[in-house]
């Protein structure tokens, strides 16, 4: 199953880890949610991310969120990323 990255490019936290995914070449779709359009507030993004925040990452059944997580969870979960990450 593919990776979805749940972004609005208008957050930095979003855009690092769009940018860390495509540095590395990790496979992955990435699902735009608009900020001020409160698209991070329907029920649906928040059966992504309790806590409604961006960005948030589903792969399969793991899903997660917050920035630091993600980075640490796809350096680890994906072969072919660099130690130094």
């Amino acid at each position: 199953m593919k990776l979805n990255v749940y972004a609005d490019r208008m957050s930095q936290p979003s855009r690092a880890v769009v940018f860390f995914r495509k540095v590395n070449g990790i496979d992955y779709e990435e699902i735009k949610v608009h900020i001020p359009k409160g698209q991070h507030l329907t029920p649906e993004f928040e059966a992504i991310n309790l806590m409604q925040k961006l960005p948030a990452i589903a792969d399969g059944r793991f899903k997660l969120f917050e920035s630091h997580a993600i980075h640490i969870y796809l350096a680890y979960a994906f072969p072919g990323v660099a130690d130094y990450w």
